[in-house]
């Protein structure tokens, strides 16, 4: 399978679907704004199977800034609970999910990343979506 996964696209997509403006790229001095990204971390292969498929954890992260740290947290906790609940299917093919009516699970609580040189607050969160790929 040739496609690049596009788990955090379909993370992003549901987001702005349940209202929440997300971004696939980082807030940066260029954007210098408040707002909710989602990135993929590394993944990891948890099994390999006889026929080449892989069972594989995809770990997302939330990371909502804002200049008041409630507003940020809030945002980060929201987006989670959209994404617990959200199809996070491929669109284009490049996996499948292990375990529909669960696609996502919190690895960890909302936490607090250091307050930035924008005097910005981040709080981050971690999902864990288990995927099936060829």
């Amino acid at each position: 399978m040739t496609e690049t996964i596009d788990i955090c696209e379909r993370a992003v997509d549901a987001l702005k679907k349940a209202g929440i403006d997300a971004l696939g790229q980082r807030i940066d001095r260029i954007t210098g704004k408040d707002g909710v990204v989602v990135r993929m971390m590394p993944p990891r292969t948890v099994a390999t199977y006889f026929d080449g498929t892989r069972r594989i954890d995809c770990t997302l992260q939330v990371i909502a800034k804002s200049l008041d740290p409630i507003e940020a947290m809030a945002a980060c906790e929201r987006a989670v609970e959209a994404l617990r609940a959200a199809d996070l299917s491929s669109a284009n093919g490049s996996y499948e999910l292990a375990d529909p009516a669960y696609p996502a699970e919190p690895d960890g609580d909302v936490e607090e990343l250091a307050v930035g040189t924008d005097r910005r607050h981040a709080w981050a969160a971690r999902l864990v979506v288990q995927i099936i790929r060829n």
